[in-house]
């Protein structure tokens, strides 16, 4: 499987960065970068949505609107979900990890 990408470095993620993220085939151009809790989440241009930047991989080129075309609600639905529940994981190790510093 010589066309198989391994999952890039956080490092190598960037502004304009062409990437894939490998469970839905979802491509697209990185738009902007967001760390949350200690974890960093790249936008796709394609959707919209956020990515962990540790599970994408780098990707020739976008296939644009046919991207968008090709993707059925379910598949949307489901990425959406994938993304919340990540986010929501993060949000609370965030807070049951959080220690505040008295003065």
């Amino acid at each position: 499987m010589a066309d198989i990408l391994p999952l890039m470095s956080t490092d190598d993620v960037a502004v304009g960065a062409v990437v894939r993220y490998p469970r839905t085939g979802t491509t697209g151009k990185v738009v902007r970068i967001e760390e949350i809790d200690g974890r960093r989440y790249a936008e796709i241009d394609s959707t919209g949505l956020y990515y962990r930047m540790d599970e994408l991989i780098g990707a020739d080129k976008t296939t644009g609107k046919r991207e968008r075309e090709d993707r059925s609600l379910e598949d949307y639905l489901k990425e959406h979900q994938e993304l919340q529940e990540q986010l929501e994981e993060v949000w609370e190790k965030g807070i049951d990890q959080s220690c505040e510093g008295g003065g």
